[in-house]
């Protein structure tokens, strides 16, 4: 899975990963009417550290990588 970016929409991330949708949830971003908003936008509005947020959903997605690699090599 690549990194994710502070362009993408919260609905773009979410549909990624079961992982990733519950972190966005856990930041308390409203999902139901800004689900289009940027990860960007989306933390300005809450007032959330950008840089913070980025950097946790993409520790997500190497933890994601990780598995799958792991899957992989042993198949």
């Amino acid at each position: 899975m690549e990194y994710l970016t502070k362009d993408m929409s919260l609905k773009e991330i979410m549909e990624k990963d079961d992982k990733l949708f519950k972190q966005i949830t856990k930041f308390g971003f409203d999902i139901c009417c800004t689900k289009m908003d940027t990860l960007e936008d989306s933390c300005q509005k809450k007032g959330i550290n950008l840089n913070l947020a980025l950097n946790k959903l993409n520790n997500i997605v190497d933890d994601i990588n990780y598995i799958e690699k792991l899957i992989e090599e042993n198949q």
